[in-house]
């Protein structure tokens, strides 16, 4: 009787530990979710644990898709709001820092002018009075530095006769770097070709766009200055960017011109005395000097015999 007691309890015991077994994961659930008080491990149910057993899938299931699944790192790092939302804010935060001036009209005709002197650097760059602020409306200028012998200078030259042409109340200049070092010296020139914004004679700011054409000068300009491009013909009205034929040939060429660049001869002559004196020096011409006396001695020898 003893014996059969002892079974039916480790039975009993069996069959509870089976039923926790199984039920364990649904009452930690409902215990961390606070609603340990309608867990019922021993039969019944109620509406919340039957609501929570429909939306657990099932083994060997997943809620996700398998477009879900391949598509998950374009959700995560590209999301296309994201983008959206971070390039107005960076749009933002560009025109805030934008500098921008106060420009004097200047009653031009709309060409561009090629200054040859520094007489005629002096008169462009002349400020207006005595004030260099940015918010004291000033004299501007549109300065390009160029070469005649850059292809880069020529590819632009068409682009650059036409802003002129859309700013007659704004002086756009150019300038030849090779007959110029000082200036490119005192205005940080390591480029060709550059364009600078000038206010009051000091350089506000260089053109840094990766494409040089009349539509991001036109922007340049007016993003700097407030002007809008108009032409002679029509002042009061503004006017897309455009080109002409005129534009083509001048005042700015648009061909390279074949230059013979004397001082690149003298520093390549410089180069190669440096490069023969230093070898000179070196262990190697000793070697070197040493065997084609040997050899001539043994040809010498030779000879004799």
């Amino acid at each position: 009787m003893k014996t059969f007691h002892i079974t039916i309890s480790i039975l009993f015991a069996i069959h509870c530990c089976s039923a926790f077994r199984f039920s364990g994961l649904e009452f930690y659930s409902n215990f961390f979710n606070g609603n340990f008080l309608d867990y019922k491990p021993f039969g019944g149910s109620s509406a919340k644990n039957d609501e929570i057993q429909q939306s657990m899938p099932s083994v060997g299931q997943s809620p996700n898709s398998f477009l879900d699944f391949i598509t998950f790192k374009d959700k995560q790092y590209c999301s296309i709001y994201e983008e959206q939302a971070q390039e107005a804010e960076d749009l933002k935060s560009a025109d805030s820092k934008r500098l921008k001036v106060k420009c004097i009209p200047f009653k031009g005709n709309g060409t561009l002018q090629i200054i040859t002197s520094l007489k005629e650097v002096i008169s462009v760059l002349a400020p207006h009075g005595n004030s260099t602020k940015r918010t004291t409306a000033g004299n501007c200028v549109v300065m390009l530095f160029y070469t005649k012998t850059c292809i880069h200078s020529a590819y632009m030259a068409p682009h650059y006769n036409a802003l002129a042409r859309h700013f007659p109340d704004l002086k756009v200049t150019a300038i030849d770097a090779f007959n110029f070092h000082s200036l490119n010296t005192e205005f940080g020139i390591v480029g060709l070709p550059t364009i600078m914004f000038f206010h009051q004679g000091r350089p506000l700011v260089k053109f840094n766009g990766t494409e040089i054409n009349i539509d991001t000068l036109a922007k340049f300009v007016t993003n700097h200055s407030g002007i809008e491009p108009r032409l002679v013909t029509h002042p009061m009205t503004i006017i897309a960017p455009h080109y002409t034929s005129e534009d083509f040939k001048g005042p700015l060429s648009n061909k390279v011109e074949k230059r013979t660049d004397y001082w690149l001869y003298v520093a390549w002559i410089f180069i190669i005395v440096c490069s023969c004196y230093y070898f000179s020096k070196s262990v190697y011409y000793g070697q070197m000097i040493e065997t084609i006396k040997r050899n001539w001695r043994e040809s010498g020898a030779h000879h004799r015999s």
